[in-house]
């Protein structure tokens, strides 16, 4: 199954490595490296802030958990 957070993926490659994003978003790069691969889910305040970093909104980088079985599991 593909990754549904791969638009993530390619906009945090534009801006740099993990690690550098990781830093610019003030996160460590284990829970960006989470939050890319599906195995996270930001909160309010970093959702907003990846939205502005990354400048898309939040349904482009997190599609998954705006499906409503994303809420059954």
């Amino acid at each position: 199954m593909a990754n549904p957070r791969a638009k993530f993926k390619t906009l945090r490659q534009e801006k740099g490595t993990q690690k550098k994003v990781a830093e610019d978003l003030g996160i460590t790069e284990t829970h960006l490296r989470e939050l890319e691969n599906g195995r996270s889910v930001p909160g309010t305040k970093m959702l907003i802030r990846i939205e502005h970093y990354l400048g898309a909104s939040a349904k482009e980088i997190f599609p998954d958990i705006y499906r409503p079985e994303f809420f059954l599991k």
